[in-house]
């Protein structure tokens, strides 16, 4: 059975992520937003929205859904999961709320200058 333990250590394992507090209470965040939040009713996880839709159809004693204005998220009864679960979606919701990786810059071929030539001036007879 895990716990807001077992969530820390799950979301703090994973690339990039901080704690932060969120009106008291702990959350996990990548640099772009907040991505789970333990709750005293749960663990609120910010999933993309077609995997919202499942969870709260499928075992409504495990996930409940939360409006969020007109946004709908779930609250994982974690208690009630087990960990491999748990583990799948707490990474599901971090990748979901990590930023786009940036396209890789072409390497460009560096280009070798030829050694400066130093010009001597001759001296000249007047």
């Amino acid at each position: 059975m895990p716990t807001a333990s077992d969530v820390r250590k799950i979301a703090l394992g994973l690339d990039g992520v901080s704690e932060v507090d969120h009106w008291n209470r702990p959350s996990y965040r990548t640099k772009k937003r907040i991505f789970a939040v333990m709750r005293p009713d749960g663990l609120y996880l910010d999933l993309p929205e077609e995997a919202n839709q499942f969870p709260s159809q499928a075992a409504s004693e495990v996930f409940v859904r939360f409006m969020w204005g007109k946004t709908a998220n779930v609250i994982v009864q974690i208690a009630k999961l087990p960990r491999r679960e748990l583990e799948a979606l707490v990474r599901e919701a971090w990748q979901n709320a990590r930023p786009p990786a940036k396209p890789a810059k072409p390497r460009t071929p560096t280009m070798r200058r030829a050694p400066r030539q130093i010009a001597t001036k001759a001296k000249t007879k007047p």
